[in-house]
């Protein structure tokens, strides 16, 4: 979810926290139902997966890593996402996720 910090205007604290991530960070992925969350080791929100994301079947996620945290901004966004973006540059985090066969 390329957006997600970008739904947030620049002083919230979410912008902080990734600002402070540096590849190789600990990431938690959290199901929210429709979604997958990653939390930084504060617990804090810090990235969002694509809708469509899935683990692979048969596995789960072994762990999560920051593997490098990049800069995204207002005009390389979808025009049909763009009302809904409250700064102009914000950071995303890319993960990398292992997994590893259920029961392993």
């Amino acid at each position: 979810d390329l957006g997600f910090a970008g739904r947030r205007v620049a002083s919230h604290p979410l912008h902080k926290a990734i600002a402070a991530l540096a590849p190789g960070d600990p990431l938690t992925p959290r199901n929210r139902g429709d979604s997958w969350e990653l939390l930084d080791q504060a617990g804090q929100a810090v990235g969002r997966l694509a809708k469509g994301f899935k683990p692979p079947p048969g596995t789960h996620c072994r762990s999560a890593t920051v593997l490098a945290v990049a800069t995204w901004h207002r005009e390389l966004s979808q025009p049909q996402y763009q009302p809904s973006i409250k700064c102009d540059t914000w950071e995303v985090v890319l993960p990398e996720l292992r997994f590893t066969p259920d029961g392993a």
